[in-house]
């Protein structure tokens, strides 16, 4: 019975470490769509132009200065293109992934921030199921530099029960001050270790009570 147990645990913990990709969001490092150089592209999804492929503004309208530029830009993409976002623009992205009961969530990304527009920047993701307006949970990343870093959500975001069933979504904002600069984006998925336990543990006791 112990060695079951020990089993249990062990394969709960190993599922925590096996974190799946969601690479169903369409343009997360922003290679592809349209790129203007010089001079930045002004919206996500502008009504007088050309978008952004996968993004749509957010909130709903035009943005106040934002865009995607590549290697031509003054200010050095992270790869072959990347994002930029002034105070209180955003945008969001869908992917096809449905939302399972225990869905644990990690977003990460390569950030930086153009020191000379104004007080530190600051990224807020924010994931939903549906609508941006479905909440489930936000990782807010401060304290950005004028160097390109990873970031990466320490605890992760778990699936609400409501959540359960919908098709997951990304908001990206910039909510701090300047211009902040991202790149690189991804969303894992792990299912929730406490989750994998139970289930170990009502198998336990199954086998016990046959037993």
């Amino acid at each position: 019975m112990k060695r079951v147990l020990v089993i249990v645990i062990v394969a709960a913990l190993a599922t925590a470490s096996q974190a799946e990709l969601i690479d169903s969001f369409v343009n997360a490092d922003f290679d592809s769509g349209i790129v203007t150089t010089p001079g930045p592209f002004k919206g996500f999804d502008a009504p007088d132009a050309p978008e952004i492929d996968g993004w749509t503004n957010y909130p709903a309208g035009p943005l106040n200065d934002a865009g995607v530029e590549g290697p031509g830009a003054w200010w050095a993409p992270y790869d072959i293109n990347a994002a930029f976002m002034s105070t209180g623009d955003g945008a969001y992205n869908m992917s096809s992934y449905t939302i399972q009961s225990g869905d644990v969530f990690t977003i990460g990304y390569v950030a930086k921030w153009w020191t000379w527009t104004g007080a530190a920047g600051e990224w807020t993701a924010t994931l939903f199921y549906d609508d941006p307006a479905n909440v489930i949970g936000t990782y807010v990343q401060s304290g950005l530099t004028d160097g390109w870093i990873a970031y990466s959500d320490p605890t992760g975001i778990t699936a609400t029960g409501e959540s359960v069933g919908g098709t997951l979504g990304l908001i990206m904002q910039s909510t701090g001050g300047g211009i902040a600069q991202i790149d690189e984006i991804t969303v894992d998925v792990v299912p929730e270790p406490a989750t994998m336990l139970l289930l170990g543990l009502g198998s336990l006791a199954l086998l016990r009570r046959r037993k």
